[in-house]
């Protein structure tokens, strides 16, 4: 395990200020593996105190064993997408790894007990993926109402209730336009599910439950912004599929 999947397992124990402690962390890997904990409070304009709580809450017994720990598994890591083909093979097995150690069992029910599984994707690809988790789902006779914009995502609040529930798929899970409408949704306990790229981010944090699907960035020659696949991100919503429909069938 390294520090990102770590950190995706204590998603929802962070302050904001331990989130933004962990952003520079998982920028700064190598300076983390190296520094002093006073060094680390410094850059990121914290405390040593606000240290040592984090490194208690990704279960370390101090900042010390927290360096071993990074220094460790970057010893341990492997080049970044040393093969364009290879990385799309490995971003589905870790998606499918980290799926198989997670308790998918409260959000199956709540997508089981839900009135309308509302649907929104923050960009073309997500949107895609969706579309067909959607057609999925309402085979398996669930009602879905797939979201198309960004502006009808803000005006479909008012008719959500806490009976429904509400799927957002995005890469970063820091997507601007979109940050004031699910502050309104949490404010709201309208139930949320964020299904993002590993990070820290304000959407997995901020929804009832979070999952996370891989996607190395890779550079193309004929771009200069690195491309992102979303294999992952498919295989993810077809196993959550696979896995309602199994446990409908256990439920009836």
């Amino acid at each position: 395990m390294d520090l990102q999947s770590l950190v995706n397992a204590h998603q929802h124990r962070f302050s904001e200020t331990e989130r933004e402690i962990l952003a520079f962390m998982l920028e700064n890997e190598e300076f983390v593996a190296e520094s002093t904990i006073s060094s680390l409070a410094h850059k990121t304009f914290t405390s040593t105190s606000s240290i040592i709580r984090l490194t208690k809450k990704l279960d370390f017994s101090g900042f010390a064993e927290l360096k071993y720990f990074v220094k460790n598994s970057l010893a341990n890591a492997q080049p970044k997408n040393p093969d364009f083909v290879s990385s799309g093979k490995d971003d589905i097995l870790k998606t499918l790894q980290n799926l198989e150690h997670t308790d998918l069992t409260p959000i199956l029910e709540k997508i089981h007990q839900a009135k309308t599984v509302y649907l929104f994707g923050t960009g073309y690809a997500q949107r895609n993926a969706i579309q067909e988790f959607a057609k999925s789902l309402l085979a398996c006779g669930k009602f879905t109402h797939v979201i198309p914009a960004k502006s009808e995502f803000a005006g479909s609040t008012s008719v959500m209730t806490a009976q429904d529930v509400v799927v957002i798929v995005s890469l970063s899970g820091n997507t601007e336009s979109v940050i004031e409408t699910v502050r309104a949704l949490s404010l709201r306990k309208i139930p949320m599910v964020a299904v993002t790229a590993q990070s820290v981010n304000f959407m997995a944090s901020t929804a009832d439950y979070a999952l996370h699907y891989e996607s190395t960035p890779t550079r193309l020659p004929a771009s200069k912004s690195a491309y992102h696949s979303f294999v992952a991100l498919n295989v993810l919503l077809d196993y959550v599929v696979r896995q309602y429909i199994d446990f409908v069938e256990k439920e009836d």
